[in-house]
């Protein structure tokens, strides 16, 4: 973090991705040992160790068909597991074991599976899968940010889920004060 006069900003590196497409990153994870993961745009992990990607982690390395379908925004480390979510609406959970070794031979790829996956669909919406862009643990639940305007609670043990709040999704680009 550096102090500007705008305030605190992040400062660093640019990584390399080297045969990798350039992407956006909101959800990562550091390991024990100073390795990063970090989701990508395009629905892969990558793995990086310093500045340069050590793997890229897909379901199917010759293919390289993405670990999810669109942006990865979560990637969340609790305990030995890891866990994903983003645009396509699915929770993923993945060994810990399986992403720190990551290691890729002739290509960058590493194909992984989930241990266990579940996906946060609107009902009442037609069965519309959620936009996850946050999750906060609590004792025996997750709450779960849908940015298209709900919050979502799914219980741990059982993985039921539940409608929390609705609100407006997207930009608020007016407001109008009702005075009665």
């Amino acid at each position: 973090m550096a102090q500007t006069f705008t305030g605190l900003k992040l400062q660093g590196e640019i990584g390399k991705f080297g045969q990798l497409e350039l992407s956006d990153v909101t959800g990562f994870a550091e390991l024990p040992d100073g390795k990063i993961v970090s989701g990508s745009e395009y629905g892969s992990l990558i793995l990086w160790e310093g500045n340069l990607v050590k793997a890229h982690l897909v379901l199917d390395a010759p293919n390289k068909t993405p670990l999810h379908q669109g942006m990865i925004e979560v990637v969340y480390l609790d305990g030995e597991t890891f866990i994903t979510a983003g645009g396509d609406g699915y929770i993923k959970w993945w060994r810990f074991h399986d992403i720190d070794n990551a290691e890729a031979d002739e290509t960058i790829e590493v194909a992984i599976q989930p241990i266990k996956e579940k996906i946060i669909r609107d009902d009442a919406n037609g069965g519309e899968p959620a936009y996850i862009v946050n999750m906060i643990k609590g004792n025996d639940h997750w709450l779960i940010q849908d940015g298209k305007g709900k919050i979502w609670k799914m219980m741990m043990e059982s993985m039921a889920v539940t409608e929390l709040k609705h609100f407006h999704s997207g930009k608020i680009s007016d407001l109008v004060l009702n005075y009665n």
